[in-house]
């Protein structure tokens, strides 16, 4: 911060401003993942590393802005200088053309002197240059002479030097050596016989000797090594041989030398094997004898070369005496030329200086006016660079904030951040900081962006952002990337640096790390999930150490070579990762989701491609041109600037300089006509391209949307590189059209119905019909035609208003939601802003109410708004008022959007599916309940031939996986994996062993996975695959669609009874009844059963063979055997409830019988069997087809045997569940800000629950209470010491907790898991986790849950003190079953005299016609009971009997019913009909939840009912 430029205090506010950042950066990782749901953490390393940024960024560009100022200014100096100098030219021009007029005349009387002199001197010239050819030759001979005799000393000078250089390396202990030597080798003896030799010391007399050498015996000289001791023992021995005087070798030495030097050992190789010193003397004694024999030829040769000489030296000095004479003769001449070449000099160099003036003047002018348009540009910069250099102090930190902190953000938040948060602070801190500044633009230029374009990186902003993040930052990139879009840039950008490409689970991945960072490769990991190995923790800390030379890390405990050019890329295809805080402070995360309007503009060139290939190529040659021409406009006015800038001396006088700014202003002006008509091109290309952008526009949002179902379920999950072969193959497909905007309109329809089909094949039931509505919904928002408050008003309703402070209802029919609802929609609605006026309104309350109670009012006129509203508004309207009935208010609106074919349910082809994939390309099959396609996959695989290998995961079983995988790849078998979702880790191994698959594949090969839903399923794979479900279709047009088109024509014609057609149509019927059935919940089924299609395949199948044995035996169907087998078996099977088992059996009886042979036979009104009939003779299977194709879509709950109430509850579920879903997956609205934080709202609900809270049980005083009851001889009184016990647990636990919390919130004690969870459930006021477990009451909400536990509390402490009530609450017992009993016992008692035993003895129901608080005493025997709910029916009281639901009342209220003891076989006499009606603790009914059963009165036949799913609540909740 030292260079920190700016005014007084900026510093400071500096300082204050980055603390700023770095604390709105906390709050808003809340905001986002209150928004969108993803975690992004910020830590101190974050704010250490937005310091250390910002000095550098600010380093490099303060001296980048400093030096263009200065180039810049330097420039305009110069350019001032020029226009200066040509003023002051123009009067010099004017003297100077004066002047040479005088020096012309004054070079012309020169010329006449010299010419005289001139010859003169030239005949002396001529008598001279005789005399020097004469001697010129004889010194021609005399050289010829002198090289000889060089050329014959030359032969000598090789061996001389190496003599010269072996006597250099002798040292004097090398000569100690050969001294030390008490009986040397012989050939020591002989080398320095001949050094004694050559210096002409004493040697022994001649003598002979015999030897023993290398080739046998010789004879040679005696060794004279006795004189040559004290040869070397002299200090001066080596200087001697240095200087020795070799022209002082006579004839005669060398005969004495000759018996040596011819020995064949006498070598310097062979010397140099006993000794260095001894080589190297004999080098030179060679040496001294070869210079002895060439002397005697040079001799002679040399004598005469000196005469010669001679001869040359005296007629030399007769030539330098003539020679001096001519040099007089010449020195007067050269006086006299030098004085005209002055004058002449003179003359040219006052008209050079005119000449150079003229042009210093055309050269000025022609650079001022070249440069007129930079003068003026950089004048207006030069002015700019000091508020620019002031404003690098906010600029700065807004680009050092964004890459240090916004990376993992989206789009929208990075705007808001950069706007809002960062830019606001500046300005509000008085930070100088550029308004509206664009981070891309302030890091980077053009050139830069255009070559990541062309390396692949799309063109949007936020890829732009991503880009500089990733070269910019100083931790390495982890890109958040489920489109690949990074990926793949980095791939084309580090290609060329040989990239290297793993991921975490590689088997070599620590192998491939090391050699990257010893190399200096780049490396990519990709696939990288949440948790990341800490052994990379090194490496992503930067950890390097230096060792020597090399840098190392540490990667556990190994040692590692670092090399500085290495790199690292960390790539997570994860949509919404929850990566550590740790991970964050060490890597920067950065968000690379693809945008919409950067997808959009890949598919605009992806669609020309195929459409208008011309264009795209034009554009795309254009880009490349353009960035080109943009760098070397930039490159050009840097030079021109450095080089105006870097000029020395007078701008004018360098010519080459301002011809060089010349050229470069021409290139420049060139290459801006270049750009101008790219631009006019570009404009051109793009209004073409535009009229295709509509394809692009539907094709972004269509991805975006399946994006969206992807947050709904990961298993919906999608690649891009998929969606772009749908477009593809869509733009492909569609009709073609001889006009450009017909040929559009073909794409967008083909386009959005093949991805809806493409995808609602994958998709849950449930899911299709938010597919279908966001779709339309997302259509119209983006052609504006759907406001985004429509769409909240939809998915919110008067969710957000408070009943207490808005106009209360009007009307007790509204209930208190739905006119919540109207108040939010008459203020989000312009259309309907007196809707509330309206519903009041005495006039027109009448019509909304008769509007309320139809069964179906989205198909009736709305009261006083009909004509004035779209669907869109009347399904908010339905919405607001008839939840139940809104999705078929929004079926009516998709069909009005997108056409009826949108909502028509498609059975699944497995044919086409298996056509559509690959050998590499595996089918997921999504499994829920009662849905799994294995039969279909076999039959499939039997009508193609091929062999189904199939295993079932789990656990030890990968190693037979990986078998059948292996065999399966060579036989083009089908493979198929079971319940994938039990080996999640082996489906890891399979993506990549997809994705390295190198072997060859047979084409036939299919890879099947079946699996439910998991969220750690490996993205990869889902990205590679194709999904389906196989549920059971919704509705029971779609349900015997999907049957019929299982049936064909071969399985109709199987049996030739007339009662097998009908038969199996009922049998479909029934199936699909039940499958459907079970939507409803509680209401249709206690267990949602797994009904599938192998059950219909088995009774089918039953019912084939059945009818061919009546056949062959020729008697009646057996109606009895045909429901056993379908009704207990066959699907029976399955059934664990026994009150569902009476519900199936109850279809069975109904349908499954002689009755369905009439021929006006129904099922319901306008459900009948199309077969025997005159329009349906169901001869055909298209019979059928097309009866089931005249069914309505929407299902009348009668013809489940349901009241319309249940559909109502089911409709408003599925709304609900629709509703959530939509709302879950959007971005969520911002907070206020400003309210109690969450542990302060918890603290509050504490202090109000233990203020609320019961005292505990003592048990002194719970025994005394007992006493005064009767004692525990009673059964009652133990079941309500066992209910205290159980409840004072419940109590204990509560109070414990909410203690503990206060304390842990406040710090004192530690936040144990428990706790945190309990603090979670008490702000979402939900029942912690402990308190559902200790007490088994499971309630929707804290207040619902709290309260039961005060009633409870309150019937055991009244009971307790005040006796025994008149009237038991049976929703406040822990056990009441337990309850039951022990009335069942007391009962037996009383009846002891009777014999009565326990175990005979059955519960006796009667229901009163008594309220609760209408009961003034108990019974003389049982018990009163209040507190249930007929779900399904009410009671009237006045008739006493079950009837009807009243229409939109889901539970009805039970009077006073009273429960007693009775013998089993004691009879209710045959008058009444009784529906026995099993009593529920939850509406959830499982066997847990199970009571007792109790009879009920009834005028209707009990099928009624249990069809009805008639059953008693002790809660609604």
């Amino acid at each position: 911060f030292d260079r920190l430029q700016g005014e007084d205090g900026v510093r400071e506010k500096l300082i204050a401003h980055m603390a700023f950042v770095h604390a709105c950066m906390t709050s808003s990782c809340v905001d986002y993942f209150e928004q969108y749901r993803r975690n992004v953490y910020v830590t101190p390393k974050s704010y250490l590393g937005f310091i250390a940024e910002y000095k550098i960024v600010y380093e490099e560009k303060l001296k980048h802005v400093e030096g263009l100022a200065d180039n810049i200014n330097t420039g305009l100096n110069k350019l001032l200088e020029a226009g200066q100098d040509v003023e002051k030219m123009k009067v010099e021009l004017k003297e100077k053309e004066k002047t040479l007029v005088v020096a012309q005349e004054k070079s012309a009387l020169l010329l006449q002197d010299i010419t005289a002199s001139t010859a003169k001197a030239e005949k002396k010239k001529s008598e001279v240059e005789q005399v020097k050819n004469v001697l010129a030759g004889e010194a021609h001979e005399i050289a010829l002479q002198k090289d000889v005799v060089e050329k014959d000393l030359a032969e000598a000078k090789p061996m001389l030097d190496e003599a010269e250089n072996a006597l250099k390396a002798i040292t004097a202990k090398d000569i100690g050596l050969l001294k030390s030597f008490k009986q040397p080798p012989d050939l020591v003896k002989r080398v320095f016989d001949v050094v004694l030799i050559l210096f002409i010391n004493e040697v022994v007399p001649s003598a002979a000797v015999e030897v023993e050498g290398k080739t046998g015996k010789r004879l040679q000289l005696e060794g004279s090594w006795k004189f040559a001791l004290p040869m070397m023992a002299d200090i001066g021995f080596l200087p001697s041989v240095m200087g020795f005087q070799k022209d002082n070798i006579n004839d005669e030495t060398v005969e004495l030398l000759y018996p040596y030097l011819k020995a064949p050992d006498f070598t310097p190789e062979d010397a140099k094997k006993v000794a260095l010193a001894l080589a190297g003397l004999c080098t030179w004694a060679r040496a001294m004898a070869l210079y002895v024999d060439i002397a005697k030829v040079v001799k002679p040769k040399m004598e005469a070369l000196r005469v010669a000489e001679g001869k040359l030296k005296t007629a030399n000095a007769k030539l330098a005496k003539a020679q001096g004479e001519l040099d007089a003769v010449q020195a007067e001449l050269d006086k006299m030329q030098a004085s005209f070449d002055e004058a002449l000099a003179n003359k040219q160099r006052l008209q050079d200086d005119a000449e150079a003036t003229q042009k210093r003047m055309d050269a000025a002018n022609r650079l001022i006016n070249g440069l007129a348009g930079e003068r003026k540009r950089w004048g207006e910069q030069s002015q700019a660079f000091a508020d620019e250099i002031k404003r690098l102090a906010g600029d700065v930190a807004l680009a050092c904030a964004f890459v240090g902190y916004v990376g993992p953000f989206n789009a929208a938040f990075r705007d808001m951040l950069q706007v809002k948060k960062f830019y606001g602070d500046c300005r509000d801190k008085g930070v100088p900081v550029t308004e509206g500044l664009r981070v891309s633009t302030f890091l980077v230029d053009q050139g830069t962006i255009g070559d990541w374009t062309l390396e692949g990186l799309p063109t949007d902003e936020l890829s732009i952002q991503n880009g500089i993040m990733v070269t910019r930052s100083q931790k390495w990139p982890l890109m958040i990337d489920p489109q690949s879009q990074g990926l793949g840039w980095i791939k084309s950008r580090e290609g060329k640096n040989s990239l290297k490409i793993t991921n975490l689970l590689e088997k070599r991945f620590r192998n491939v790390l090391e050699d990257a960072m010893a190399f200096g490769n780049p490396l990519m990991i990709e696939n990288v999930i949440e948790d990341i190995d800490p052994v990379l923790d090194p490496v992503f800390n930067k950890e390097i150490q230096r060792k020597g030379r090399s840098l190392i890390i540490q990667l556990s405990d190994k040692e590692c070579e670092y090399s500085e050019a290495f790199s690292l890329f960390l790539c997570s295809k994860l949509a919404n990762p929850h990566f550590t805080p740790e991970l964050f402070a060490q890597l920067t995360v950065i968000n690379f989701t693809v945008t919409m309007g950067g997808l959009e503009q890949q598919l605009l060139g992806r669609v020309l491609q195929k459409e208008r290939a011309e264009l795209e190529e034009q554009k795309l040659k254009l880009t490349e041109e353009v960035n080109a021409n943009q760098k070397m406009l930039k490159q050009l006015e840097d030079d021109l600037l450095y080089r105006l800038a870097n000029s020395t001396g007078n701008l004018l006088d360098d010519s080459e300089l301002i011809e060089v700014l010349q050229q470069t202003k021409v290139t420049g002006v060139e290459v801006q006509e270049k750009l101008a008509n790219a631009a006019e091109t570009d404009k051109r290309i793009s209004g073409a391209r535009e009229e295709y952008r509509p394809v692009a526009t539907r094709g972004s949002l269509l991805y975006f949307l399946v994006v969206d179902m992807a947050a709904i379920s990961n298993m919906y999950m999608v690649a891009l590189q998929q969606f772009l072969e749908l477009f593809d193959v869509s733009i492909a497909q569609s009709d073609k059209a001889p006009l450009a905007s017909k040929r559009i309109v073909n794409i967008i329809d083909y386009l959005t119905f093949h991805v809806t089909c493409y995808m609602q094949r994958g998709l849950f039931e449930r899911h299709k019909k938010i597919w279908v509505l966001m779709l339309a919904m997302k259509i119209e928002s983006v052609a504006d035609r759907l406001s985004q408050n429509y769409i909240s008003c939809l998915l919110k309703g008067g969710g957000a208003l408070d009943p207490k402070t808005e106009r209360p209802r009007p009307h007790d029919w509204i209930p208190e939601n739905v006119w919540m609802n109207c108040l939010a929609l008459s203020r989000s609605v312009q259309m309907l802003h007196d809707l509330p006026e309206s519903m009041s309104n005495a006039r027109s309350s009448q019509a909304w109410r008769d509007w309320y109670d139809f069964d179906a009012p989205e198909k009736q006129p709305i009261p006083e708004f009909d004509e004035r509203l779209d669907k869109f508004e009347k399904m908010l309207l339905v919405r607001a008022l008839r939840e139940d009935r809104m999705l078929l208010s929004a079926q009516e609106y998709m069909i009005d959007k997108l056409g009826e074919r949108y909502v028509d349910s498609r059975p699944l082809d497995l044919a086409v599916t298996v056509d559509e994939a690959n050998e590499r390309v595996p089918i997921i099959a999504l499994l829920s309940m009662g849905s799994d396609p294995t039969n279909l996959i076999c039959d499939l695989a039997k009508k193609r031939k091929r062999q189904v290998l199939m295993i079932s995961l789990g656990q030890g079983q990968e190693p037979a996986a990986r078998k059948l995988l292996s065999t399966a790849i060579a036989s083009g078998d089908w493979v198929v994996l079971q319940n994938c979702h039990l080996g999640i880790g082996f489906m890891i191994e399979v993506e990549q062993w997809l994705i390295k698959l190198e072997a060859e594949i047979v084409d036939s090969f299919r890879l099947w996975i079946t699996a439910e839903p998991h969220p750690k399923f490996p993205i990869g794979l889902l990205q590679m695959s194709i999904k389906v479900t196989n549920e059971a279709p919704a509705g029971i047009k779609a349900g015997l669609k999907g049957s019929y088109a299982w049936i064909n024509q071969d399985m109709l014609d199987s049996n030739t009874q007339p009662q097998w057609r009908v038969m199996l149509f009922s049998l479909c019927f029934m199936h699909t009844i039940v499958q459907e059935r079970r939507k409803f919940g509680p209401l249709g089924f206690n267990v949602p059963y797994e009904f599938n299609q192998s059950d219909l395949s088995a009774s089918v199948q039953f019912m084939q063979n059945h009818l061919n044995d009546v056949e062959t035996k020729r008697r009646p169907v057996d109606w009895i055997v045909v429901n056993y087998q379908v009704c207990d078996v066959q699907y029976g099977g399955r059934i664990t409830d026994d009150w569902d088992r009476r519900l199936f059996n109850t279809y069975g009886k109904s349908w499954l019988t002689q009755v369905c042979l009439n021929p006006d036979f129904e099922f319901h009104p306008g459900y009948m069997i199309p077969a025997n009939k005159p329009n349906y003779p169901g001869t055909e299977i298209d019979h059928f087809r097309k009866y089931i194709e005249t069914l309505p879509l929407i299902d009348d709950p009668e013809i489940f045997g349901l009241h319309s109430n249940a559909d109502l509850a089911f409709r408003a579920a599925q709304t609900k569940m629709t509703l959530d879903t939509i709302l879950d997956i959007q971005p969520k609205e911002g907070g206020g800000g400003g309210g109690m934080t969450r542990e302060e709202i918890v603290l509050k609900l504490v202090d109000d629950l233990q203020t609320k809270l019961p005292p505990d049980y003592r048990a002194d005083d719970v025994s005394a209470g007992i006493k005064s009851l009767g004692g525990m001889g009673k059964p009652l009184n133990i079941c309500l010491k066992q209910e205290i016990d159980r409840l004072q647990k419940v109590l204990k636990t509560v109070r414990s907790m909410l203690s503990n919390l206060k304390l842990a919130i406040a710090g004192t004690i530690v936040m144990s898991p428990e706790l945190v969870d309990a603090l979670d459930a008490l702000f979402m006021a939900r029942v912690p986790p402990l308190w559902t477990k200790v007490s088994q009451l499971i309630a929707p909400n804290m207040g619902v849950w709290f309260a039961n536990i005060l009633k409870r509390a309150e019937q055991n402490t009244n009971w307790l003190r005040s006796g025994r009530p008149f009237c038991f609450w049976l929703t406040g017992f822990f056990n009441p079953t337990g309850f039951l009993t022990a009335n069942r016992q007391e009962v037996c008692r009383k009846h002891t005299k009777d014999s009565w035993a326990l175990d005979d003895v059955v519960d006796s129901s009667e229901v009163l016609r008594q309220e609760r608080e209408e009961v003034r005493k108990g019974p003389e025997e049982g018990i009163y009971i209040y507190g249930l709910f007929l779900d399904g029916a009410k009671w009237d009281k006045t008739k006493d009997k079950l009837v009807d639901s009243d229409p939109k009342v889901l539970f009805a209220a039970l009077p006073v019913l009273w429960i007693t003891g009775a013998l089993a076989s004691a009879s209710k006499g045959d008058k009444n009909i009784y529906y026995t009606c099993p009593v529920y603790k939850a509406p959830k009914r499982t066997g847990l939840n199970f009571i007792t059963a109790v009879d009920l009165r009834s005028e209707d036949a009990p099928s009624k009912w249990i069809l009805r799913g008639v059953a008693l609540l002790t809660t609604t909740d």
